[in-house]
């Protein structure tokens, strides 16, 4: 028996199907039909992890038959040597082989860290903003109070970049180990989520509205002093945004078949439809940055430069902001993106 003729025969003894050893294996489906075509042939590393998974051996599989253990060793030396082999594996004591319902990858508890990773990234750079807001002092701030701030943001963008480069790291590790998953999410698991997202985005949403609220009473009615308005205000805009984007990420996590639309060759009739929502959130973010880039070169050529509105925001921060919202902008289209159709 040929390499291919072996994987089929091992697939069919197990009933699965080319998702499903893909899935194991760390590879796209269009490899494994390529395996079974001859069109080409994996990886020592891929060969192994096949080996692995079937409790077959490497001669076996590459160059005997999987269905006579040890015909692969044979095969491999002169006729006159003669071979033997202690305890042979056999069909009936490979190691079962575990659903396709199940998450075999750990995708699930992977896109929940990294949902949270993001989140609390992005809450801390705010929060960093909140306390330099309120270090900074009211109308001329001593070089220890702008020292102060200084510090406190420093220590937000730190902190919230070592949450968001490890992630992002993570993720592209996770994507180069598991190319493909397997759609594990039952109809109920799927419904859960989707409502704890919901809620998530409402509670953000309100959160955010309540902000400006309790900013403009604080103005108008309680004579509040900018560094405590500003302190409130990127205060709850932190809880807020948090809760958007722990909405947004994990909405999009739950869309399998995105994730393995990078490495699907098919032709996918979403393709397209993605791709135009790409770059119309890209032109979005740019026109956002945009703006901020205009709002902050007016603030520094006026002298305004820790001056917008009446709040002690400095105007290297407006880029910061503008990052943030273009952030919390990509989790809402994630969610009310319309998921594909199977």
């Amino acid at each position: 028996m040929s390499f291919r003729t072996n994987v089929q025969y091992l697939r069919s003894q197990r009933n699965m199907t080319q998702e499903q050893l893909a899935m194991l294996v760390g590879v796209s489906r269009q490899a494994v039909s390529k395996w079974e075509s001859d069109k080409a042939y994996p990886e020592m590393d891929k060969l192994l992890a096949i080996c692995d998974l079937f409790g077959c051996t490497l001669d076996d599989l590459v160059l005997g038959d999987v269905r006579h253990p040890g015909s692969g060793q044979r095969a491999s030396k002169p006729d006159h040597q003669e071979t033997t082999q202690t305890n042979p594996p056999t069909h009936a004591t490979m190691p079962p082989v575990q659903s396709a319902m199940e998450d075999v990858t750990g995708y699930a508890s992977f896109s929940n860290a990294y949902s949270l990773r993001m989140a609390f990234g992005i809450a801390l750079i705010m929060l960093g903003l909140a306390f330099g807001g309120l270090f900074a002092g009211a109308n001329q701030p001593t070089d220890t109070q702008n020292g102060l701030a200084f510090l406190a943001l420093m220590i937000g963008i730190v902190l919230g970049l070592a949450c968001l480069i490890p992630a992002v790291s993570a993720r592209k590790d996770f994507r180069r180990r598991h190319p493909y998953v397997a759609d594990f999410y039952t109809d109920e698991e799927r419904s859960r989520v989707y409502r704890q997202t919901t809620w998530e985005l409402v509670c953000g949403l309100a959160v955010v509205l309540l902000d400006v609220g309790i900013n403009s009473a604080g103005y108008l009615i309680w004579d509040w002093s900018d560094q405590v308005r500003g302190f409130v205000f990127f205060l709850l805009l932190a809880l807020g945004v948090f809760l958007l984007v722990h909405a947004g990420t994990s909405h999009r996590m739950m869309n399998l078949r995105a994730y393995n639309r990078q490495t699907d060759s098919v032709d996918d009739a979403h393709a397209d439809a993605y791709r135009y929502e790409h770059r119309i959130s890209n032109a979005i973010s740019g026109t956002i940055m945009g703006l901020c880039t205009l709002v902050a070169l007016i603030m520094l050529f006026s002298g305004n430069y820790d001056n917008l509105f009446g709040w002690r925001i400095p105007f290297w921060a407006i880029w910061i902001i503008g990052g943030v919202f273009c952030g919390v902008l990509q989790s809402l289209i994630g969610i009310f993106r319309k998921p594909p159709r199977a």
